[in-house]
This record gives C-alpha cells, sequence and structure tokens, in this order.
C-alpha cells in the first residue's frame, strides 16, 4: 500500500447502488451517493469524483437538464448533436443530494479502482 492509503481524508465514502424501477427514467445502471451533510466531505468528494469523471469521460449534464435534452432532441432533432447528452454518466445535486450516475458495470468498476471505498 502506498502512504496515501493510511490517510483517512483521502478515503472515499460513498453508497453504490444498481439501479431499479425507481430510477428508470433516467437511463443509467448504477447510482454512487455521497453524504449529504453540510459539516461532513460529501460535498467535497462529490465534487472530486465528478471532475474525475469530467476527465476521462467528457463533460455532462445533471440528470435534469439531460432528461429535458433528451425529450426536446425528439422533436427538434436537427438542433442537437450526439456529443450533446454524454450516455456514460450524469449528476445530480438536487435538494443536496450528491448522486453521480454511470451506465455500465465497466464505467463503476473503473471509477472503483481508482477510487477505493473507506471502510
Amino acid at each position: 500500500m502506498g502512504q496515501w492509503q493510511h490517510c483517512p481524508f483521502l478515503r472515499m465514502h460513498y453508497k453504490i447502488t444498481k439501479m431499479d424501477g425507481r430510477y428508470t427514467r433516467y437511463g443509467y445502471t448504477y447510482l454512487i451517493e455521497f453524504a449529504k451533510s453540510q459539516t461532513g466531505t460529501g460535498v467535497l468528494e462529490f465534487d472530486r469524483c465528478r471532475r474525475w469523471f469530467n476527465e476521462h469521460f467528457g463533460w455532462s449534464q445533471d440528470v435534469e437538464t439531460r432528461a429535458s435534452m433528451k425529450e426536446n432532441q425528439q422533436f427538434h432533432s436537427e438542433a442537437y448533436k450526439d456529443t450533446d447528452i454524454n450516455p456514460v454518466w450524469a449528476y445530480c445535486v438536487k435538494y443536496g443530494d450528491y448522486r453521480i450516475y454511470v451506465d455500465s458495470d465497466a464505467t463503476l468498476s473503473w471509477f472503483v479502482l481508482c477510487h477505493p471505498k473507506s471502510q
């Protein structure tokens, strides 16, 4: 183990949920949730992970904006490009929920490999 593995401030705290019928409108396979607390590190860890996803999979929208864009794309297809909507990931900060949605086992595995979960 490297020296950083022993530093409690660099460990990630998150919960992974396999999506079910409650979230099907977003079209993702997994949900990564970070702590909501205003005094905890959830928002910091969420922001670090969002930047990591930006660097590795490109910029994405929040899930509500993405859903609206997909809906409008059906009616105004000539106005949208394939690169306007990132199919790999999106995020949510609504109501203080710090969430990242991912598309597949492969994407989730890479995230977990790069950001080990704290015990």
